[in-house]
């Protein structure tokens, strides 16, 4: 199977460990809990199940999954964000499995999870069609993805291979179709959209454009049975 970061895990690792002190307090997670509590539970339902966060970041997806009673395990390569993640687990009581390790070098049992949440992750890989690859690998037959992303510039000149020592197709952030299309390329199906649960714009304007609101998609998909 082909690697979803070959060569920029470490770049990108070092990117978040040095931002995880500031974007921790801005995350919308924490800013907006109440809406996207809302769009996981109609998501993903209210039985407890298996979860896998993959570049879980400060734990955006990990805390509401285990907040609504999922069994919650959560990867990212950057320690320092996971930190944050871990102190807002024991803050609010949560019992959540954090492994520091890019989504390479997990190594994740196959079929062992129900659930596989990638947030606001795709646009920083060099192989976005890989990581879905991988979430097939791990899901369970007939199993949730949830995947969300958003269009975060709109005129920045794509200069990856400078920052990051590789190209990354969306670096720019990841419009709604070509999600889609990756997931219809990975072999799943049944794609819904609960971007109607979040009221207004929850990002706010685009970096490079005030102008233009930052357009973003939750969508979840069915593993194949």
């Amino acid at each position: 199977m082909d690697r979803v970061a070959p060569t920029t895990a470490a770049a990108m690792a070092d990117h978040w460990n040095s931002r995880a002190w500031r974007f921790d307090g801005a995350a919308s997670h924490r800013r907006d809990a109440d809406a996207w509590r809302t769009v996981f539970n109609a998501a993903l339902g209210g039985a407890p199940l298996d979860v896998l966060d993959l570049g879980c970041g400060t734990g955006a997806c990990a805390l509401l999954a285990g907040s609504l009673g999922h069994r919650v395990t959560a990867v990212d390569g950057s320690a320092e964000m996971l930190a944050h993640a871990k102190a807002a687990a024991t803050e609010a009581n949560l019992s959540i499995e954090f492994i520091n390790a890019t989504m390479d070098e997990a190594a994740l049992p196959t079929a062992s999870a129900e659930i596989v949440t990638l947030r606001n992750v795709l646009w920083t890989l060099e192989n976005p069609s890989a990581a879905l690859t991988l979430a097939r690998k791990l899901l369970r037959p007939g199993g949730i993805l949830l995947v969300s992303d958003g269009l975060w510039f709109r005129h920045r000149v794509n200069n990856s291979r400078d920052v990051f020592g590789a190209h990354l197709p969306f670096y720019n952030g990841v419009p709604e179709d070509d999600a889609r299309g990756l997931l219809a390329g990975a072999g799943f199906s049944a794609v819904e959209s609960w971007r109607d649960l979040i009221p207004g714009n929850l990002y706010g304007a685009a970096y490079d454009d005030p102008e233009k609101p930052i357009a973003f998609f939750i969508l979840t998909a069915i593993s194949p049975e």
